[in-house]
């Protein structure tokens, strides 16, 4: 939790029991909303430590205030991302999109925000959705040689694929061309590669 401190549940993983859920529970329905909403030291705590390579670290950051220094928060996410995937989620009309949509897209996951007049419990679901159920991650484009400048994400920066959200790749190319382009990334039954012929027009 933060606000103008920070402060946590456990001091590490634990399992997912009966007792621990009923203890984190019992910490959240503690928590009232007080003093600024100082970022960084949850950002550095939910980000270090990430030794398990066989494991994916979901950080999801959940807040209803307008948050500052937003490209100090982007920057240390950036560089300590790593192997994790950050979700955004913004409750009320005072959010900083900015942040929150930076957020996901640095640290390769997404982004939600709920308005006081949207649907709270559909956002929840999608939300909830898209941190269980990645169908691709580890995703790499290999263009193959085509002309293509200014990728957008840059096709080794990619966040993960989920069942609630697609992503979509942009850029330019410089003059028409013939190739292939090819996909790979990681499912829960292995490596995942597929081909895609381009045809990029001269106009």
């Amino acid at each position: 939790s933060f606000s103008g401190g920070m402060g946590y549940c456990f001091p590490s993983a634990v399992p997912n029991n009966r007792g621990n859920r009923d203890k984190a529970l019992q910490y959240l329905g503690n928590l009232e909303g007080s003093g600024g909403t100082e970022m960084m030291p949850a950002i550095r705590a939910a980000l270090e430590g990430q030794q398990d390579g066989q494991r994916l670290r979901i950080v999801c950051f959940m807040t209803d205030g307008f948050i500052g220094n937003d490209m100090e928060i982007l920057a240390a996410i950036r560089q300590n991302v790593r192997t994790a995937r950050v979700f955004a989620f913004g409750i009320g009309n005072g959010v900083n999109r900015f942040l929150i949509e930076g957020m996901a897209r640095e640290g390769r996951g997404a982004a939600e925000i709920v308005t006081l007049e949207s649907a709270g419990d559909a956002a929840a679901k999608r939300f909830h959705e898209r941190v269980r159920s990645p169908l691709l991650t580890g995703i790499r484009i290999d263009f193959g040689g085509l002309p293509i400048t200014d990728a957008c994400p840059a096709p080794d920066a990619l966040p993960d694929l989920f069942s609630a959200q697609p992503i979509f790749l942009t850029g330019r190319y410089a003059h028409g061309a013939q190739g292939e382009v090819t996909v790979r990334g990681d499912t829960a039954r292995g490596p995942f590669e597929r081909r895609i012929p381009v045809s990029l027009p001269d106009t």
